[in-house]
């Protein structure tokens, strides 16, 4: 049953940072394209991916794709997320806490 949980946590995790590279990418999309963009992806969405597991790839998306380098709450916001993740991840896997 743990490694259930443990394998289901990597897989969010690996999922929500998917999810926020391709919110990223689309974002330069529609930025760099306006032309029939119906609905703008917000920064509120982007910050709210990242705050819920996806800061890694926001973070990364910047640098791979060569945008929003210049946003300061990106550059600083995003790895703070970062490593309050992996700080909550590592504690969680190795303290056990969902043994109940």
């Amino acid at each position: 049953m743990i490694l259930i949980i443990q394998i289901l946590a990597v897989v969010y995790l690996l999922a929500v940072n998917f999810y926020a590279f391709m919110l990223m990418r689309l974002q330069k999309e529609q930025a760099t394209n306006p032309n029939g963009v119906r609905r703008r992806i917000t920064d509120g969405r982007i910050l709210l991916s990242g705050t819920l597991g996806g800061a890694l790839g926001v973070y990364l998306s910047t640098f791979i794709l060569k945008y929003r380098r210049d946003s300061v709450l990106i550059m600083v916001l995003m790895p703070l997320l970062v490593a309050i993740t992996a700080f909550i991840v590592v504690s969680a896997f190795l303290s056990g806490f969902w043994l109940g």
